[in-house]
């Protein structure tokens, strides 16, 4: 997030009409090799709306801390289509198993673990406030 949007919106903002549509092999996709993180923006990308789907994906071990929210209030919902995923949001720690799903608004800092043998998978979509 930057400037209190999501990266599709901002995205979205230089365009002349967002797309409805996306196709899954046009969708951009983001990696981190030394987090062990991966980012499909599922969304297609629109500046007046504020929900967005994210495809997100870590390898084991991976382990990535955020110190606070992008925009104070963000809501989540985290739903794991595949392996478990520790969350930790403000004091709260979830492990959260395929099929499990969290909704929260977050405030402050929050990490995402994957302590299993395999990748976890999930899709994250978040609603600005």
């Amino acid at each position: 997030m930057a400037y209190e949007r999501t990266m599709s919106q901002l995205l979205a903002e230089v365009e002349s009409e967002p797309p409805q549509l996306v196709r899954g092999d046009q969708q951009a996709v983001w990696r981190d090799e030394t987090s062990g993180f991966t980012r499909r923006s599922v969304s297609p990308p629109h500046p007046a709306l504020r929900g967005e789907l994210v495809e997100c994906a870590l390898r084991p071990d991976a382990d990535i801390s955020y110190e606070g929210s992008p925009v104070p209030g963000l809501e989540h919902h985290i739903w794991v289509l595949e392996g478990t995923l520790e969350l930790s949001v403000d004091d709260s720690v979830h492990e959260l198993r395929t099929g499990d799903c969290l909704r929260f608004r977050l405030w402050g800092p929050s990490r995402f673990r994957n302590r299993g043998r395999g990748p976890v998978r999930y899709a994250l979509m978040v609603v600005l406030p």
